[in-house]
């Protein structure tokens, strides 16, 4: 009998498990799960714990704050700030490449280069000014056509490689490039990957790069109004023909660009 006894709690105790289970599961839902597509940003209610630093807007709904949404390569509900989000994968599709095989399986000279940039790259994406106050009202900093989306997946000479996670823009060498939003020159070099390659603070955390650019028309320290010529496209670092390599970070992530030139494109999101 005691066993009996003994079994029953233990179904009682795993069903009360399993209900708190549901119960948190519901509360999350109730709450509130934001949604939004992979490389994409989304508006949240502004948090009063949020730093002071933090970029806001005032809306008909309430205060409001951007997020930005990482690439994905599947389905994924993660935590952002303080709000729950669904982030929804995208199938960007694929680009299969040909180019110089020493810049698809680096030498070990040249891997130490591309470890030393990248973290050059990453210290200049590490703070961002707040005397900026970014409108998100980006226009497009050349007027060719996209020839590589945001997220497609690149297969080099057969060997898969890492996903696209900026827009390239066709251009002829020479083609100026402007700046698609007022910032600060944060970054200007000549890189392995990228070759002539320029980085703008826009403020509280939204950054853009220009690569492979042909000359760089700015300097470090420079504030660009927006259409101000930055440099000029081109095909150094390691590149197939001559284009812009355009790529927006913000809050910690990568973005879509083609998204942020659509007309009207904060007004959308808030």
């Amino acid at each position: 009998m005691e066993d009996l006894v003994q079994m029953f709690q233990k179904k009682i105790n795993a069903f009360n498990l399993l209900a708190f289970f549901i119960l948190v599961s519901m509360q999350t839902f109730a709450n509130g799960l934001f949604e939004g597509q992979s490389g994409e940003i989304i508006s949240i209610p502004a948090s009063a714990q949020e730093k002071s630093d933090v970029l806001t807007f005032k809306t008909s709904s309430g205060t409001k704050q951007l997020v930005s949404l990482p690439f994905v390569k599947q389905d994924l509900v993660i935590t952002r700030h303080h709000v729950t989000v669904k982030v929804n994968w995208v199938d960007f599709g694929i680009d299969e490449l040909t180019g110089d095989p020493s810049k698809v399986i680096l030498s070990k000279p040249d891997q130490a280069r591309a470890n030393k940039e990248a973290l050059e790259i990453k210290q200049a994406l590490s703070v961002s000014t707040t005397k900026i106050t970014p409108s998100f009202n980006f226009i497009a900093p050349v007027p060719g056509i996209v020839t590589s989306p945001f997220g497609i997946k690149r297969i080099w000479n057969g060997v898969p490689k890492s996903h696209h996670l900026a827009l390239d823009l066709r251009g002829s060498v020479g083609t100026p490039i402007i700046a698609p939003l007022k910032g600060k020159v944060v970054l200007v070099g000549n890189y392995f990957y990228t070759g002539l390659t320029l980085i703008l603070d826009h403020g509280h955390g939204l950054f853009s790069s220009y690569a492979h650019m042909s000359e760089i028309k700015a300097q470090l320290g420079d504030l660009v109004e927006q259409s101000d010529e930055i440099g000029l496209v081109g095909s150094t670092g390691r590149v197939t023909g001559p284009h812009l390599h355009w790529t927006v970070y913000f809050d910690g992530n990568k973005l879509n660009p083609e998204s942020l030139i659509k007309e009207n494109y904060l007004s959308s999101i808030l």
